[in-house]
């Protein structure tokens, strides 16, 4: 069973963004304004939501998997509410403390209890080497793939970045990781 919380519900109810500058632009403003309690009760909520539901299977862990900013709050919600493993693809927002909720201190360097798999693209303008190399400076037990060909929303299909091999890659890592 997987589970997408609406991370932005708060500051724009009225669903999502329009896919355009304008929409990028408002949604990076609301991205800064999130703080972790309200990231970390949507996770937390939804996650015990999708345990009551008939087809959620109890006996294995629940994991988070983000890309971008999701990515970001996977690896919050993974060091707060205790998960056994964590994807984060091109995470943004990891090493420093611009945005809310990644403060007080930067969300990367919280500790973890369980697996993380962080995937980024090196020619990634939201998401600088420096980040990824702050995160494996703090998570050194990490497994790391920095695709040499790829920017941001490399996963993201008919999305701007879309690289169709890496994305495969990137997928079969993620599947032998969850598995």
């Amino acid at each position: 069973m997987a589970v997408a919380p609406h991370l932005l519900h708060r500051r724009a109810p009225g669903g999502p963004l329009p896919e355009d500058e304008g929409g990028r632009r408002v949604g990076l403003t609301l991205i800064g304004e999130l703080t972790r309690l309200e990231l970390v009760s949507d996770v937390r909520d939804a996650l015990e939501v999708a345990a009551k539901e008939p087809v959620a299977d109890l006996s294995r862990a629940p994991v988070a998997v983000g890309m971008s900013f999701g990515g970001h709050v996977a690896v919050l919600a993974a060091a707060l509410l205790k998960l056994s493993a964590c994807v984060a693809m091109y995470a943004g927002w990891l090493a420093g403390t611009e945005i809310a909720a990644s403060r007080p201190q930067p969300t990367g360097s919280l500790p973890l209890t369980g697996r993380l798999l962080a995937l980024a693209g090196e020619t990634d303008q939201m998401v600088p080497l420096s980040d990824i190399d702050a995160l494996r400076g703090w998570h050194p037990e990490a497994e790391f793939v920095t695709y040499h060909d790829a920017g941001h929303r490399f996963c993201s299909i008919d999305r701007p970045g879309y690289n169709p091999a890496v994305a495969a890659d990137a997928w079969q890592r993620i599947a032998r990781f969850l598995t």
